[in-house]
């Protein structure tokens, strides 16, 4: 048997906890990155298992995928803070 670690956020796993630790300030699902992997307006658009991600609110998805810090970004677990921006967006653009 060998020790693993393994990242607080994703399933990545290395021999090396440096490598893990150098790993989790980077990840995508480490909220404090804002990607769409973490944010409530993701969703998949793809078919039959196909990765094509979608936003609720039409913010640009390969950036916030691949650099995060999207404006729109709201964590996945705080609905009054979703339905609130999306109200705001959806109602307030007259």
């Amino acid at each position: 048997m060998k020790q693993v670690w393994k990242c607080d956020f994703c399933s990545k796993t290395d021999i090396s906890a440096e490598k893990i630790s150098q790993h989790e300030p980077k990840c995508s699902f480490n909220k404090v990155n804002k990607t769409c992997y973490t944010c409530k307006y993701r969703f998949e658009a793809g078919y039959g298992g196909e990765h094509i991600p979608g936003c609720e609110i039409n913010e640009d998805i390969y950036r916030g995928e691949d650099d995060g810090n999207c404006p729109g970004w709201v964590y996945e677990y705080l609905e009054k803070e979703r339905d609130e921006k999306l109200n705001d967006i959806l109602y307030d653009k007259n």
